[in-house]
């Protein structure tokens, strides 16, 4: 199958890269500068001139802060390019996957959130994130998407990465333990959608959870970091009152995986675990 990527320099993009080395599949990896999605004819041209069977949209604005006020940027990229995205894969019988957010969520309980509960977004990355969700759901294309939280990795900014330099700083750290989710190793996220694609099933729901399994807040997030970088550092919980900002986030978005698991019969290990494996092979 030949397969178009896009967004290929952001985190999500870059695990690609690395992770299908020995695929079978030919993959053309694309960001901005190669390909401008919020352009529906740069994307009909691209898909046809390189015969694309199936697009993985890892492209994205991200910002939570900014997208506050920067709302035209988040529209264009979160809307506007799913949008042109999903027509041309409608035109040219090509199929998606899409990746999306917890942030589309909206719980106050620890009770896992499935696909089809608690869609409420609290900030407007949410909320961009969530129409170009329905974007999707109501096309004719073949497409899926994968909501996803806390992602780290080995590229470009991250939580785990930026607390890491702290901590080697040896900053004293204020972190919030009263915002629980499931984080998400890049690397266990792309197999998994690597597994997908081999199954053939893209049909079968339109919407499916990702994450490691398990679930924590950012404060415990932090000290399992340290213990297993072996960084001193003191640590301060402190709850997000505490901290002003204009961006309301979730406080749980713990999610539920059994639709991803049970059809694509995947395996998801433990967010401590895959945190353990990333911490081994960081430099």
């Amino acid at each position: 199958m030949r397969i178009l990527v896009t967004g290929s320099n952001g985190q999500l993009g870059q695990q690609f890269k690395n992770n299908v080395y020995n695929s079978d599949h030919e993959f053309f990896f694309t960001d901005e500068n190669d390909l401008d999605i919020t352009e529906k004819k740069e994307i009909l041209d691209y898909v046809t001139i390189y015969k694309i069977e199936l697009i993985i949209n890892c492209a994205a604005y991200t910002n939570v802060n900014d997208a506050e006020t920067n709302k035209r940027q988040a529209i264009k990229v979160n809307i506007d390019a799913v949008r042109n995205l999903v027509e041309v894969c409608e035109e040219k019988k090509i199929k998606m996957i899409h990746f999306s957010t917890d942030y589309v969520y909206n719980s106050n309980n620890l009770n896992p959130i499935n696909e089809d509960s608690n869609i409420n977004p609290t900030n407007y990355y949410g909320i961009s994130k969530r129409e170009g969700e329905k974007i999707i759901e109501k096309s004719a294309s073949d497409s899926i998407i994968i909501r996803t939280s806390w992602l780290y990795s080995m590229y470009g900014n991250n939580f785990v990465k930026t607390m890491i330099k702290k901590g080697e700083k040896g900053e004293k750290i204020y972190v919030i333990n009263d915002q629980f989710g499931c984080p998400t190793y890049s690397k266990d996220l792309v197999d998994c959608t690597l597994n997908i694609i081999i199954s053939n099933k893209l049909n079968k729901y339109r919407v499916y959870n990702f994450s490691n399994e398990g679930y924590t807040n950012w404060y415990d997030f932090t000290k399992k970091i340290f213990e297993l970088k072996k960084i001193s550092c003191d640590v301060v919980p402190v709850d997000s009152n505490s901290y002003e900002t204009t961006v309301t986030r979730p406080k749980f978005s713990v999610t539920d995986k059994s639709r991803i698991k049970d059809i694509f019969n995947v395996k998801i290990r433990r967010w401590d675990e895959a945190l353990e494996e990333f911490i081994v092979n960081y430099q």
